[in-house]
Order: structure tokens, then C-alpha cells, then sequence
């Protein structure tokens, strides 16, 4: 629901057809909502508006509050999803030297996508990791916690709690991230700002962005994300 909410406030109420009164909005209005929304964003969330608009009428037919439901008939934008590119093992090797920080910027950022490369770890999984979960003695680490919204936290993605394996270079890496903290409590986040706030979004995507830069490889031709060390692990445990 706070999804949906979030769509709808950020592209049905900032457009013209929140003016309108609910029971005169016609088909025509729907369509000519989508259109500007397409020239706007991607047909994902163009998809998404639609459907919070399409629940709002079908709820509202359903307490004869309206007499007919514009959004019927109205389905999704088509779109092929560019297939995740990965990473070769050469690429690996490059982005993550065991003897210095690579094309990275310092001992957080290249912990933390070594840790989303070695583990599999998802983005607001790794960016809600405490230290508490992590077990230097058997060399594992509990994934319980994850990001939500902006500042809520709660369980992983399909609410399954899991153990990881921590390779020798990721568990070197976090020893020294941690030997250089000032923030090493069982409670506080591994991957924070010396204020103890979390890193964001924003921070994941400019420090990948910058890396991948510096190494010279270039991400955009191949659909290389953050995510894409998840699907590179895949991939090599696969073929293994």
C-alpha cells in the first residue's frame, strides 16, 4: 500500500486529471493521462499508476459511488526487459584486487559490493546488515533484516530469513572495515555514515557508478547493474 500510495502521489496528483471530478473522468482522460506519463517515465511505472488508478474505480463502481469504470479494457504497456548482464571472472579480479581497493573509493564501498559479489546479498539487505549478524567465527553471515521504504526496516524480501558463507577475501575485508569504524557495536549498521545514518540508494548507485568508470568497463551497452554481482554469483555457482 505505501507503494501504491507513493506512486500516486508522485505521478496521479501531480498531473491534470487530479483536477477532474472522479465520476466525469472518461476513458479519454485515462488514455490521455497514460500518454503523458510515457513521455515522462518508463512503462513499468506507467503500468503501476494505471493499476492504483484501476483499483481506485473498480472500488469506487463497487460502492455505486460511479456509474462506470474508465480504466475497463484499459491493460499494460508491453516492454521487453533488457535481459542483466554479469560480469566475467577477469572483471572480478580487476574490480577486486585482494591487495588494495581497486577502483573503488575507500574500505566501504569496496566491502560492500564485495559483499553483494561474494554472497549474493541484496542491496537493502547488505545496506541493513549489522555486525551482530555477522559470525567471524564459522564464517557466516544471518541475513534478518532489510530495508522497506526510506527508514523502515523490517525482514528480507519474501519475509525467509537466511545464512550465507562469508569467502576468505570478503571476511578479510570486513575485519579490516571493521578494525577501521568507530562504529563496531553488535547494533549498529556495518555500512553507515560516522553519524551512524545509513547509506541510501543514491549512495549505492554513484559509488558502483564511479567504480565501474575507473575500471574502464562499460555498464550501459551491457545492462550491468549492482544487482548483477547477484546474478554473476548465480551464474558461476551454476556453471560450477
Amino acid at each position: 500500500m505505501k507503494d501504491q500510495r507513493s506512486v500516486f502521489k508522485n505521478h496521479v496528483l501531480t498531473d491534470v486529471i487530479a483536477n477532474k471530478v472522479i465520476s466525469e473522468i472518461k476513458r479519454a482522460d485515462i488514455l490521455d493521462f497514460r500518454s503523458r506519463l510515457i513521455r515522462k517515465i518508463g512503462p513499468r511505472t506507467v503500468n503501476k499508476a494505471i493499476g492504483v488508478l484501476k483499483i481506485i474505480f473498480k472500488e469506487g463502481l463497487s460502492r455505486e459511488e460511479i456509474d462506470n469504470d474508465p480504466t475497463a479494457g484499459i491493460g499494460n504497456i508491453k516492454y521487453q526487459s533488457k535481459e542483466q548482464g554479469i560480469f566475467s571472472e577477469d572483471e572480478l579480479r580487476i574490480i577486486f584486487p585482494p591487495d588494495s581497493f581497486g577502483p573503488w573509493k575507500d574500505i566501504y564501498d569496496y566491502t560492500c559490493f564485495l559483499v553483494a559479489a561474494t554472497t549474493g546479498m541484496r542491496r537493502r539487505e547488505i545496506l541493513a546488515l549489522k555486525w551482530k549478524f555477522i559470525d567471524f567465527t564459522n564464517n557466516v553471515i544471518f541475513i534478518k533484516l532489510a530495508w522497506k521504504m526510506k527508514n523502515e526496516i523490517g525482514q528480507p524480501k519474501w519475509n525467509k530469513e537466511r545464512i550465507v558463507p562469508i569467502p576468505q577475501i570478503t571476511y578479510n575485508s570486513l575485519q579490516q572495515l571493521k578494525s577501521e569504524s568507530i562504529r563496531i557495536a553488535p547494533d549498529d549498521l556495518v555500512f553507515c555514515y560516522d553519524d551512524s545514518s545509513r547509506f541510501g540508494g543514491t549512495w549505492w548507485i554513484k559509488r558502483f557508478k564511479r567504480a565501474m568508470e575507473k575500471a574502464g568497463i562499460d555498464k550501459k551497452s551491457r545492462n550491468l547493474k549492482p544487482h548483477s554481482f547477484r546474478h554473476t554469483l548465480n551464474t558461476l555457482l551454476r556453471n560450477a
